[in-house]
Protein backbone atom coordinates (compact mmCIF):
# COMPACT_ATOMS: atom_id res chain seq x y z
CA UNK A 1 0.00 0.00 0.00
CA UNK A 2 1.24 3.44 -0.93
CA UNK A 3 2.67 4.21 -4.36
CA UNK A 4 4.90 7.17 -3.66
CA UNK A 5 8.54 7.04 -4.68
CA UNK A 6 9.50 4.21 -2.30
CA UNK A 7 6.30 2.22 -2.71
CA UNK A 8 6.44 2.41 -6.49
CA UNK A 9 10.13 1.46 -6.60
CA UNK A 10 9.55 -1.46 -4.23
CA UNK A 11 6.62 -2.67 -6.29
CA UNK A 12 8.65 -2.52 -9.50
CA UNK A 13 11.64 -4.23 -7.88
CA UNK A 14 9.61 -7.07 -6.37
CA UNK A 15 7.82 -7.55 -9.67
CA UNK A 16 11.15 -7.67 -11.52
CA UNK A 17 12.39 -10.26 -9.01
CA UNK A 18 9.48 -12.53 -9.94
CA UNK A 19 7.04 -11.79 -7.13
CA UNK A 20 3.36 -11.22 -7.75
CA UNK A 21 2.04 -7.85 -6.62
CA UNK A 22 -1.52 -8.92 -5.90
CA UNK A 23 -2.97 -5.52 -5.03
CA UNK A 24 -2.16 -1.83 -4.81
CA UNK A 25 -3.93 0.91 -2.93
CA UNK A 26 -3.13 4.58 -2.57
CA UNK A 27 -5.20 7.56 -1.47
CA UNK A 28 -3.61 9.79 -4.12
CA UNK A 29 -4.91 7.75 -7.05
CA UNK A 30 -1.42 6.93 -8.31
CA UNK A 31 -2.02 3.19 -7.99
CA UNK A 32 -3.81 3.03 -11.34
CA UNK A 33 -0.69 3.91 -13.35
CA UNK A 34 1.56 1.56 -11.39
CA UNK A 35 -1.02 -1.20 -11.67
CA UNK A 36 -0.99 -0.89 -15.46
CA UNK A 37 2.80 -0.96 -15.42
CA UNK A 38 2.94 -4.13 -13.32
CA UNK A 39 0.45 -5.98 -15.49
CA UNK A 40 -2.85 -7.80 -15.34
CA UNK A 41 -2.03 -9.73 -12.17
CA UNK A 42 -2.08 -6.58 -10.08
CA UNK A 43 -5.46 -5.33 -8.85
CA UNK A 44 -6.01 -1.71 -7.82
CA UNK A 45 -8.34 -1.69 -4.85
CA UNK A 46 -9.48 0.48 -1.98
CA UNK A 47 -7.40 0.33 1.19
CA UNK A 48 -9.71 -2.06 2.98
CA UNK A 49 -9.50 -4.53 0.11
CA UNK A 50 -5.78 -5.15 0.26
CA UNK A 51 -5.73 -7.79 3.06
CA UNK A 52 -8.29 -9.85 1.15
CA UNK A 53 -5.84 -10.32 -1.72
CA UNK A 54 -2.35 -10.43 -0.18
CA UNK A 55 -0.73 -12.54 2.49
CA UNK A 56 2.11 -10.03 2.91
CA UNK A 57 1.13 -6.35 2.97
CA UNK A 58 3.67 -3.52 2.81
CA UNK A 59 2.71 -0.12 4.20
CA UNK A 60 4.87 2.25 2.13
CA UNK A 61 3.11 5.29 3.54
CA UNK A 62 4.02 8.36 5.65
CA UNK A 63 4.91 7.57 9.25
CA UNK A 64 1.95 9.54 10.56
CA UNK A 65 -0.65 7.17 9.10
CA UNK A 66 0.96 3.79 9.83
CA UNK A 67 -0.68 3.30 13.23
CA UNK A 68 -4.04 4.40 11.81
CA UNK A 69 -3.83 1.88 8.98
CA UNK A 70 -2.72 -0.86 11.37
CA UNK A 71 -5.93 -0.17 13.27
CA UNK A 72 -8.18 0.00 10.21
CA UNK A 73 -6.93 -2.87 8.06
CA UNK A 74 -8.77 -6.10 8.74
CA UNK A 75 -5.78 -8.39 8.70
CA UNK A 76 -6.35 -11.89 9.95
CA UNK A 77 -4.28 -14.28 12.02
CA UNK A 78 -1.14 -15.33 10.18
CA UNK A 79 -1.14 -12.47 7.68
CA UNK A 80 1.95 -10.26 7.61
CA UNK A 81 1.88 -6.47 7.84
CA UNK A 82 5.18 -4.68 7.24
CA UNK A 83 5.91 -0.95 7.31
CA UNK A 84 8.79 0.75 5.51
CA UNK A 85 9.52 3.44 8.12
CA UNK A 86 13.03 3.99 9.36
CA UNK A 87 11.95 5.93 12.43
CA UNK A 88 9.20 3.67 13.79
CA UNK A 89 9.48 0.31 15.49
CA UNK A 90 6.96 -2.51 15.52
CA UNK A 91 4.83 -0.85 18.19
CA UNK A 92 3.25 1.22 15.41
CA UNK A 93 1.68 -2.02 14.16
CA UNK A 94 0.41 -3.13 17.58
CA UNK A 95 -3.32 -3.06 16.62
CA UNK A 96 -2.69 -5.51 13.77
CA UNK A 97 -0.53 -7.70 15.98
CA UNK A 98 -3.35 -7.82 18.53
CA UNK A 99 -5.60 -9.31 15.84
CA UNK A 100 -3.09 -12.08 15.15
CA UNK A 101 -1.08 -10.58 12.31
CA UNK A 102 2.67 -11.05 12.11
CA UNK A 103 4.36 -7.66 11.89
CA UNK A 104 7.65 -6.33 10.61
CA UNK A 105 9.66 -3.38 9.33
CA UNK A 106 11.53 -3.17 6.02
CA UNK A 107 13.51 0.07 5.64
CA UNK A 108 15.74 0.49 2.56
CA UNK A 109 18.70 2.77 3.24
CA UNK A 110 18.37 4.47 -0.12
CA UNK A 111 16.80 7.50 -1.76
CA UNK A 112 14.22 6.92 -4.46
CA UNK A 113 13.65 9.41 -7.26
CA UNK A 114 10.45 9.33 -9.29
CA UNK A 115 10.42 6.35 -11.63
CA UNK A 116 13.05 4.34 -9.72
CA UNK A 117 12.91 0.57 -9.80
CA UNK A 118 15.00 -2.51 -9.15
CA UNK A 119 18.30 -0.76 -9.89
CA UNK A 120 18.01 1.35 -6.72
CA UNK A 121 18.08 -1.73 -4.49
CA UNK A 122 21.27 -3.30 -5.86
CA UNK A 123 23.99 -3.34 -3.21
CA UNK A 124 22.12 -1.31 -0.60
CA UNK A 125 21.38 -2.21 3.02
CA UNK A 126 17.81 -2.76 4.20
CA UNK A 127 17.02 -2.48 7.90
CA UNK A 128 14.78 -5.34 9.04
CA UNK A 129 12.78 -6.10 12.15
CA UNK A 130 10.31 -8.96 12.10
CA UNK A 131 8.74 -11.79 14.03
CA UNK A 132 8.79 -15.53 13.37
CA UNK A 133 8.95 -16.82 9.83
CA UNK A 134 8.41 -13.31 8.50
CA UNK A 135 12.02 -12.49 9.39
CA UNK A 136 13.23 -15.26 7.07
CA UNK A 137 10.83 -14.16 4.34
CA UNK A 138 12.06 -10.57 4.43
CA UNK A 139 15.68 -11.66 4.36
CA UNK A 140 14.97 -13.71 1.24
CA UNK A 141 13.27 -10.70 -0.34
CA UNK A 142 16.39 -8.62 0.35
CA UNK A 143 18.59 -11.22 -1.31
CA UNK A 144 16.28 -11.33 -4.33
CA UNK A 145 16.58 -7.56 -4.68
CA UNK A 146 20.38 -7.74 -4.55
CA UNK A 147 20.47 -6.00 -1.16
CA UNK A 148 22.05 -6.74 2.20
CA UNK A 149 19.96 -6.86 5.37
CA UNK A 150 20.66 -5.40 8.79
CA UNK A 151 18.77 -6.37 11.95
CA UNK A 152 17.08 -3.45 13.71
CA UNK A 153 16.00 -5.55 16.69
CA UNK A 154 16.77 -3.60 19.86
CA UNK A 155 18.13 -0.63 17.90
CA UNK A 156 17.29 2.96 18.87
CA UNK A 157 15.19 3.71 15.82
CA UNK A 158 15.26 7.50 16.21
CA UNK A 159 19.08 7.53 16.25
CA UNK A 160 19.29 4.98 13.43
CA UNK A 161 17.02 7.11 11.27
CA UNK A 162 18.87 10.30 12.21
CA UNK A 163 22.10 8.71 10.96
CA UNK A 164 20.39 8.01 7.64
CA UNK A 165 19.15 11.61 7.46
CA UNK A 166 22.69 12.91 7.98
CA UNK A 167 24.03 10.66 5.22
CA UNK A 168 21.33 11.53 2.68
CA UNK A 169 18.96 14.41 3.34
CA UNK A 170 21.55 16.68 4.90
CA UNK A 171 23.83 16.30 1.89
CA UNK A 172 21.17 18.33 0.11
CA UNK A 173 21.40 20.91 2.90
CA UNK A 174 25.16 21.08 2.38
CA UNK A 175 24.62 21.76 -1.31
CA UNK A 176 22.21 24.54 -0.42
CA UNK A 177 24.94 26.10 1.75
CA UNK A 178 27.55 25.51 -0.94
CA UNK A 179 25.35 27.23 -3.52
CA UNK A 180 24.91 30.24 -1.26
CA UNK A 181 28.69 30.59 -0.80
CA UNK A 182 29.22 29.97 -4.54
CA UNK A 183 26.98 32.95 -5.27
CA UNK A 184 28.81 35.07 -2.68
CA UNK A 185 31.97 34.36 -4.67
CA UNK A 186 30.35 36.08 -7.65
CA UNK A 187 29.45 32.94 -9.60
CA UNK A 188 26.02 32.26 -11.13
CA UNK A 189 23.92 30.11 -8.82
CA UNK A 190 22.42 28.23 -11.75
CA UNK A 191 25.80 26.65 -12.45
CA UNK A 192 26.49 25.49 -8.89
CA UNK A 193 24.77 22.12 -9.05
CA UNK A 194 26.50 20.99 -12.25
CA UNK A 195 29.88 22.20 -11.00
CA UNK A 196 29.71 20.93 -7.43
CA UNK A 197 27.74 17.67 -7.65
CA UNK A 198 30.68 15.73 -9.18
CA UNK A 199 32.63 16.58 -6.02
CA UNK A 200 29.91 14.98 -3.94
CA UNK A 201 29.77 11.92 -6.18
CA UNK A 202 33.53 11.54 -5.95
CA UNK A 203 33.50 11.87 -2.18
CA UNK A 204 30.69 9.33 -1.89
CA UNK A 205 32.62 6.86 -4.03
CA UNK A 206 35.69 7.29 -1.82
CA UNK A 207 33.64 6.84 1.35
CA UNK A 208 32.25 3.57 -0.02
CA UNK A 209 35.75 2.25 -0.75
CA UNK A 210 37.93 3.31 2.16
CA UNK A 211 37.97 4.48 5.80
CA UNK A 212 36.65 7.99 6.35
CA UNK A 213 40.03 9.48 7.25
CA UNK A 214 41.50 8.09 4.03
CA UNK A 215 38.52 9.28 1.96
CA UNK A 216 38.93 12.87 3.13
CA UNK A 217 40.69 15.35 0.84
CA UNK A 218 41.14 19.11 1.00
CA UNK A 219 42.70 21.59 3.42
CA UNK A 220 41.61 19.94 6.67
CA UNK A 221 42.99 16.59 5.52
CA UNK A 222 46.30 18.29 4.66
CA UNK A 223 46.44 20.36 7.84
CA UNK A 224 46.51 23.49 5.66
CA UNK A 225 45.88 26.07 8.37
CA UNK A 226 46.37 29.13 6.16
CA UNK A 227 43.69 28.01 3.69
CA UNK A 228 41.21 27.32 6.49
CA UNK A 229 41.92 30.78 7.91
CA UNK A 230 41.17 32.24 4.49
CA UNK A 231 37.87 30.37 4.33
CA UNK A 232 36.81 31.63 7.73
CA UNK A 233 37.66 35.21 6.79
CA UNK A 234 35.66 34.87 3.56
CA UNK A 235 32.62 33.64 5.49
CA UNK A 236 32.66 36.45 8.04
CA UNK A 237 29.78 38.12 6.18
CA UNK A 238 27.61 34.97 6.33
CA UNK A 239 27.32 33.83 9.94
CA UNK A 240 25.18 30.76 9.16
CA UNK A 241 27.75 29.43 6.70
CA UNK A 242 30.56 30.33 9.09
CA UNK A 243 28.97 28.36 11.93
CA UNK A 244 28.29 25.39 9.66
CA UNK A 245 31.87 25.39 8.36
CA UNK A 246 33.25 25.38 11.90
CA UNK A 247 30.87 22.67 13.08
CA UNK A 248 31.77 20.38 10.20
CA UNK A 249 35.44 21.12 10.67
CA UNK A 250 35.21 19.99 14.30
CA UNK A 251 33.59 16.77 13.10
CA UNK A 252 36.48 16.14 10.69
CA UNK A 253 39.05 16.56 13.45
CA UNK A 254 37.37 13.69 15.31
CA UNK A 255 38.56 11.36 12.54
CA UNK A 256 42.05 11.37 14.04
CA UNK A 257 43.83 12.86 11.05
CA UNK A 258 47.64 12.58 11.04
CA UNK A 259 48.40 16.24 11.73
CA UNK A 260 51.35 17.45 13.70
CA UNK A 261 50.53 18.83 17.13
CA UNK A 262 50.82 22.48 16.09
CA UNK A 263 48.48 22.14 13.10
CA UNK A 264 45.94 20.19 15.11
CA UNK A 265 45.95 22.74 17.92
CA UNK A 266 45.53 25.63 15.49
CA UNK A 267 42.71 23.92 13.58
CA UNK A 268 40.94 23.07 16.84
CA UNK A 269 41.11 26.73 17.83
CA UNK A 270 39.87 27.94 14.43
CA UNK A 271 36.93 25.55 14.51
CA UNK A 272 35.91 26.45 18.08
CA UNK A 273 32.51 28.10 18.46
CA UNK A 274 33.94 31.59 18.78
CA UNK A 275 36.76 30.97 16.31
CA UNK A 276 39.55 31.56 18.81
Amino acid sequence: MGVGRLGSALGRALHAAGHTIAALADASGGAEALGRELGAGTAVVHTEGVPERAQLVFLAVPDGVIAELAQELQVSAGQALVHTSGALGLDALAPARARGAVVGAFHPLQSFPVGAGAERFAGITIGLEAEGELASTLRKLCAGLGARWLSLHGVDRARYHTAAVFASNYVVALHAAATRVWELAGLPGGEARAALSPLTLGAAASIADRPLADALTGPVARGDVATVEGHLAALACDLESLQLYRSLGRELLLLGLPHDAAARARLSLLFADEGG
